[in-house]
């Protein structure tokens, strides 16, 4: 348990038009068995306003303060925007669709203290179908991970994952807006030059996949890449970028047509890329079989070549 000397952990929840679901990702915060915490619940301009829900949740819990924009500016703008109001030493995400575990600050928090040179720290993730009876998958992600690496594969995850510490990041702990996707991998990886990252082997959020808006549209995801290669791709060697261009086309289409773009890929990558592609289509094939999702992952850690 946190003692007086806790470090407080700012908690940014940005929030879009999810009434819904937005008590349970305030619940799972809240209940946190750290307590030295802060909650900014962003509310970027909903249709109807979130101030019912954020009242009947919270409780009146002093922890929680409530950010209402004028204008809908986007899950990084509405991010940037408790970024600028945050009183914390270390700074942790939750999208308004995921939960965490009861002890994940506890354990995130532990793992800071212990690498104070560490700038990021992520966690495994439960995987779960909205309304399913089938229980939640663990996405299980490499134990290890260089900023070296990261600028292939985002190995952090989601926001949800990731607790951050912003006094050895400086100027690079704000999020670039120009992104439609993939904001969170940029910011990981900018985060991570400086000051290294860092994962616990254990599952502390829950993912679930349900059927509201998501930013997961091929053509947003292609978008998101195609803004990633641009930013990254003086620091890639030839192989990574084509690595990059291979996903790239990967993404094009649905179903048999998205099957088919892998295919192609995979038939015009170059020599010293094919491999890899080879080794992640694997992974996930084998990943699907044995409910597995994150063995992909495991092993593109592995095989990703390092200087």
């Amino acid at each position: 348990m946190p003692g007086a000397s806790s470090p407080l952990v700012s908690v940014v929840l940005p929030t879009y038009n999810r009434p819904s679901r937005l008590p349970a990702a305030i619940q799972s915060v809240l209940s946190q068995s750290y307590a030295s915490l802060e909650l900014l619940i962003v509310d970027d301009a909903s249709e109807s306003p979130v101030d019912e829900v954020v009242e009947r949740t919270a409780r009146g819990d002093r922890r929680v303060r409530l950010i209402r924009l004028d204008r809908n500016v986007g899950a990084a703008g509405a991010r940037n925007a408790a970024l600028g109001q945050v009183r914390g030493e270390l700074v942790a995400f939750v999208d308004d669709d995921d939960r965490w575990e009861p002890h994940k600050l506890a354990r995130q928090v532990d793992y800071m203290e212990e690498h104070p040179r560490t700038g990021l720290v992520s966690c495994d993730h439960f995987i779960e179908r909205d309304r399913s009876k089938r229980p939640p998958v663990r996405f299980r992600g490499p134990r290890s991970f260089s900023a070296e690496q990261m600028i292939w594969v985002n190995f952090p995850g989601s926001f949800s994952q990731v607790l951050v510490r912003p006094g050895l990041l400086g100027s690079e702990f704000r999020i670039d807006e120009s992104f439609e996707c993939a904001e969170d991998w940029d910011l990981w990886l900018r985060c991570a030059r400086l000051a290294g990252a860092g994962t616990i082997p254990e599952p502390l959020v829950h993912y679930v996949s349900h059927s509201d808006p998501r930013l997961t549209h091929p053509t947003v995801k292609r978008g998101g890449l195609e803004r990633f290669d641009r930013k990254h791709s003086s620091d890639m060697s030839p192989a990574c970028r084509a690595f990059h261009l291979a996903h790239q086309r990967m993404e094009e289409g649905e179903g048999w047509e998205k099957r088919m773009h892998v295919l192609r890929a995979l038939a015009t990558a170059s020599p010293s890329v094919l491999g890899l592609l080879a080794v992640e289509q694997a992974g996930r094939q084998m990943g699907r079989a044995v409910g597995d999702p994150g063995l992909a992952y495991r092993l593109l850690a592995r095989a990703i070549p390092t200087t």
